[in-house]
């Protein structure tokens, strides 16, 4: 058993392929598995035989496939309970008959955590709760799923996952989404540890802006995200963890300094948000010294441009780890 480096097909999203041609960038490329998102990206009418049929490709390939269900938060849904849950329900059977069992969903889309009108932890509970809901048929299915933390906190996702239920629910840890709430990503990733069973493997920077601070995206040691440590404190709780690169540009800015950012935020410690200032620091004095590109510079690059050699190194940086730790999986 050791950790795979694979890559999320969001990250190739501007190349439109089909799974099959995403399956065959990464393999031609060293990587070992690509987690895709929902069964409307494997199959658009929601076709068995054509699942089955991605699914012995990608093992022709001895590769992995991690796939996701919607949003498991009610207050986004834009059906009823009832229909989201059967529709949810239906795609766990599916993807039960591919062998895939620990599937990636989110609770909040973006910023509602910040600016949704119903108090976050209503959202919290009752996503808690929907999770609970779908008890029945991932037992049956002996499946989980798993939340990223996406404009949420590892704090949120964690509530989550003890009010529902480490054995139906686990994390996704994106480990760049972590710098979004200023929170230290390895802190972060040792609070999730036990439960974490996907990832989305993102680096960045972060530094002061007009109205706080702004998160670049960065490819994997390109940033500030210190994977080392993060990557031996995952392998110890799951030594066969999938590392699924998700990779994008974008700037991403949050107000820190005001009362309305702090306030769903009471679980981060003083500690914590001082470590989290530590590496913005850090950032502030590899921009002035030339060390880090400017940011304006660096951001209008097309993405494209820049993505087959953000990939390759940032594939590069994590093999590196991983021969160190012992944990690399020899492809």
């Amino acid at each position: 058993m050791a950790l795979r480096i694979g890559i999320d097909s969001f990250t190739l999203r501007e190349l439109n392929l089909d799974p099959y041609q995403c399956l065959d960038y990464a393999n031609k490329r060293g990587l070992e598995g690509v987690q895709f998102g929902g069964i409307g990206e494997l199959s658009s009418k929601r076709d068995v035989g054509e699942i089955l049929h991605v699914r012995d490709y990608a093992n022709s390939l001895g590769m992995y496939i991690n796939v996701s269900v919607d949003a498991c938060n009610p207050l986004l849904f834009h059906q009823s309970e009832d229909e989201a849950r059967a529709a949810i329900i239906r795609d766990i059977q599916i993807f039960a008959k591919a062998g895939w069992h620990e599937l990636r969903s989110v609770i909040s889309h973006n910023d509602e955590r910040y600016k949704h009108p119903v108090p976050w932890n209503t959202h919290l509970s009752r996503s808690a709760d929907f999770v609970r809901s779908l008890r029945p048929a991932l037992e049956e299915c002996g499946s989980r799923i798993n939340l990223e933390n996406h404009g949420d906190s590892t704090f949120d996702i964690l509530q989550v996952v003890e009010a529902a239920g480490a054995d139906i629910c686990g994390v996704c840890l994106d480990t760049g989404n972590t710098l979004v709430n200023a929170e230290d990503p390895v802190l972060a990733a040792r609070r999730v540890a036990p439960y974490t069973h996907l990832t989305h493997i993102k680096d960045g920077i972060v530094f002061f802006s007009a109205n706080g601070v702004s998160r670049q995206g960065k490819a994997p040691g390109q940033g500030i995200v210190d994977f080392a440590s993060i990557i031996a404190v995952l392998g110890e709780y799951n030594p066969d963890l999938p590392l699924s690169i998700e990779d994008h540009k974008w700037i991403f800015e949050f107000p820190v300094f005001e009362q309305d950012w702090f306030t769903p935020n009471q679980k981060l410690t003083t500690y914590e948000f001082g470590q989290y200032m530590k590496l913005v620091r850090t950032v502030e004095q590899k921009l002035v010294s030339g060390e880090l590109p400017p940011v304006d510079s660096y951001e209008a690059i097309p993405y494209l441009e820049q993505m087959e050699e953000r990939i390759t190194s940032g594939a590069e940086h994590l093999r590196g780890i991983l021969e160190r730790l012992n944990l690399h999986s020899g492809k």
